[in-house]
């Protein structure tokens, strides 16, 4: 699918459900929803394209994106402790995900050259998540659009909700 806007909207449609839309002008673009309500699976959705992602690991994480009903990951994300890393797909594409601010709301995956693909920013949410995500005119056409999007989206979820129980378990000590 060929995305036509670069300005686009990521919203929590119900804050009861792990589920989120990504939109244009309020026309659907994708949407991604856990599986289970503290499980790490995934599925995205754009256009007729379905992938998966999962986060495995404990010490050294690792997202990996399938294209659904397959056991073959297409993209392999492997996060640094701060929650910056490098993607990289089976076509030998990679991408790179960094903060780009010093509080860390705000992140982008660049190419390999530095140029920004994505760029998501905007607020968090307390009850229900959402932000905004921006595409480059020159990532419009490329084939991991789509999934760039849904990564972004979905590791902002987890860092989240991540954060959102480290702070329960600090309250609670």
């Amino acid at each position: 699918m060929t995305l036509k806007q670069t300005e686009l909207e990521w919203r929590q449609p119900d804050s009861r459900h792990r589920r989120y839309e990504l939109a244009a002008n309020s026309q659907l673009i994708a949407t991604l929803r856990f599986e289970k309500l503290g499980g790490t699976l995934a599925t995205g959705e754009c256009g007729p394209n379905r992938w998966t992602f999962k986060r495995t690991g404990f010490l050294s994480p690792k997202v990996s994106i399938r294209v659904a009903g397959s056991d073959n990951a297409i993209a392999m994300f492997a996060p640094s402790w701060t929650g910056s890393g490098w993607l990289a797909f089976d076509s030998g594409r990679r991408y790179h995900l960094r903060a780009t601010n010093f509080w860390a709301t705000e992140w982008a995956f660049e190419s390999e050259d530095g140029t920004r693909v994505i760029a998501l920013f905007g607020p968090h949410g307390v009850f229900k998540q959402g932000g905004h995500a921006h595409v480059a005119e020159s990532a419009l056409s490329l084939p991991e659009t789509p999934v760039l999007l849904l990564l972004i989206w979905y590791l902002r979820v987890l860092m989240n909700e991540d954060a959102s129980a480290a702070a329960v378990i600090a309250a609670c000590s």
